[in-house]
């Protein structure tokens, strides 16, 4: 062959080559990607439950869309996927399950987002929304939304699953905005027997509103049932509207078991005795795990006698996944057992959940036998994380072992554990403006651990800016000055508390944190003021802090509160 005729056959077969190609780029995506090296199935899909959900009129609710491919059905490259509805969709859903399910109307549903990206070699691409509400359906009608994938950006070589769909099914509820329980029209209570009522109306799964209507005196009722008494708590919302429920007397708190939110309410005049459980005023639990409450602008006043359970508050006994701000409790708490304070006795919030304590404070008399504190007696009885913040106490704090003007205990509970404890729970920006902090027993029995703010503490717990009056009657144990006052600096996990000096004894174990010591005549709204308390719920016009439109503390003594304590038996804590 020639050597020219060589020279023309190599150049047309260079051009086919790259015809060819600039073809295939071109059918695979306007930006060149190539195609994928097979044909995709792909499908549709909403992660979760597919049962019907009921929606009430005025309310939504969003669920997750993703594109999924096959496991043998990956490709090599990015896709990016759009959603739409398939009407089609509902005839052949009905005739597999035997329903009659109608199409969602097109004011019943929106997509939030409606694109999605497949990563290469991903099962499952990222996520977009689609909303669904109550707008336009039919009472007892049940809709059928079924979604599908609607196109693909990059290329054509990809086909959508025959029998994979996803949908969701959703009808209005029988919800009444306005009906009586509702947030719009609370039932009122303005009684003694609409207060015994509130027990009756609550429903499982569903929040029930009630607000006060009138001051609520309950001298002279000498039998009471709580108005929620089990798990799982029936959640309500009370809003005390700023009156008063005063005078009442037993041995059982308020309410229970409380879920849900509890405002704007006051609640003087209260003696409990003999209680058999955990016990406060409010309630013997306040929230459990799944199930909140939320407790604002709640004040109460009373004595509570507890010498058969541990677990006595001003407010809760126990609390878990339970936030309480701008509330305050004049208490006397007289108990031989642990976990005492003048808020909560003690948290049992699950792993990863937390309780929040912010702007409150107590004042009165606290004893206790161990884990004693002006606000909560114990901390993080489970692995949960608690915060105590802006919260001050005047209250006088009296016990044996763990006590402080603050918080008794902000550990698990282990005596030997603390420097490697896990948990971090925040101690921030608290006073103890406590009358005094000291223990009720004689030097030789056996006491450990107290602290002007924590009686016994985590070393890498948040201490931060907290704050004791100059002149703190602080007795741990007046015959051994192995634990005095000290300043501490601030603390956090990665600078970890300085640990004070560990008392003598095998059984005297000492991680108190003390924070540091006002200036001489220095009042605690001064202190407050320097720390940035937010003023628009602090007065600090005064010696002390109060609440804005509120009355100032008052300091409420018992003589007879106190008195030596016998010997007990061990915490649990500590048998393990």
């Amino acid at each position: 062959m020639q050597k020219g005729m060589k020279k023309t056959i190599s150049y047309m077969l260079m051009t086919a080559l790259a015809v060819l190609a600039l073809s295939c780029q071109k059918k695979g995506s306007e930006t060149g990607k190539a195609e994928p090296t097979m044909k995709g199935v792909f499908y549709a899909d909403i992660p979760g439950e597919k049962a019907v959900t009921e929606i009430a009129p005025g309310a939504s609710k969003s669920y997750t869309l993703k594109a999924c491919a096959f496991q043998d059905n990956v490709t090599n490259i990015t896709m990016n996927f759009s959603f739409k509805t398939n009407p089609e969709a509902v005839a052949a859903y009905n005739a597999a399950n035997g329903t009659s399910y109608e199409m969602a109307p097109g004011s019943a549903f929106e997509f939030v987002t409606n694109e999605v990206m497949l990563p290469r070699y991903a099962k499952a691409s990222t996520s977009a929304r689609v909303k669904v509400s109550a707008s336009g359906l039919e009472k007892d009608v049940t809709y059928i939304l079924p979604v599908t994938l609607d196109k693909a950006v990059q290329t054509e070589n990809w086909a959508v699953a025959d029998t994979l769909a996803a949908y969701v099914l959703f009808k209005m509820s029988d919800y009444d905005p306005n009906g009586p329980g509702t947030e719009n029209n609370p039932y009122p209570i303005a009684s003694v027997d609409d207060l015994k009522g509130m027990g009756a109306k609550l429903v499982e799964g569903s929040k029930v509103y009630f607000k006060l209507d009138a001051d609520i005196d309950m001298a002279g009722v000498t039998e009471w049932t709580p108005v929620c008494t089990a798990s799982p708590y029936k959640p309500f919302v009370l809003d005390g509207a700023g009156h008063t429920i005063s005078n009442f007397k037993g041995t059982t708190s308020l309410f229970g078991c409380v879920a849900g939110k509890i405002s704007n309410l006051n609640v003087t005049g209260v003696v409990i005795e003999n209680a058999s459980g955990p016990i406060g005023i409010l309630a013997s639990y306040g929230g459990e795990e799944g199930n909140p409450l939320t407790v604002d602008h709640v004040h109460v006043q009373g004595k509570i006698t507890n010498t058969q359970s541990h677990g006595t508050g001003g407010m809760f006994g126990i609390i878990s996944e339970t936030t309480i701000n701008a509330c305050s409790a004049d208490i006397v708490i007289v108990s031989n057992k642990y976990d005492s304070g003048g808020i909560y006795g003690y948290d049992n919030s699950p792993a990863g959940k937390k309780s929040v304590v912010t702007n409150c404070w107590t004042s009165g008399d606290i004893t206790g036998n161990r884990m004693v504190g002006g606000i909560a007696g114990m901390l993080s009885y489970k692995e949960n994380e608690c915060v105590i913040s802006c919260c001050y106490s005047t209250a006088a704090v009296h016990a044996q072992f763990q006590y402080g003007g603050i918080v008794g205990n902000a550990i698990k509970g282990d005596k030997s554990g603390n420097a490697t404890a896990t948990i971090n729970n925040h101690i921030e920006k608290c006073l103890a403006w406590n009358q005094a902090v000291y223990s009720d027993v004689a030097d030789d029995a056996v006491h450990y651990s107290a602290g002007a703010v924590v009686g016994f503490t985590a070393l890498k717990n948040y201490h931060v800016d907290c704050y004791r009056r100059a002149d703190l009657d602080f007795r741990e144990c007046p015959g051994n000055a192995s634990n005095v006052l000290v300043d501490q600096a601030n603390s956090s996990p990665d600078n970890p508390l300085v640990e004070v000096a560990v008392s003598s004894g095998a059984t005297n174990y000492n991680f108190p944190y003390h924070g540091k010591a006002a200036a001489a005549g220095e009042t605690a709204s001064q202190v407050a003021k320097k720390l940035g308390w937010d003023e628009s719920i602090w007065d600090l016009s005064g010696a002390l802090p109060f609440f804005k439109g509120g009355d100032a503390p008052v300091i409420i003594v018992d003589d007879n509160a106190g008195g030596q304590l016998p010997d007990f038996d061990e915490h649990d804590f500590y048998n393990k």
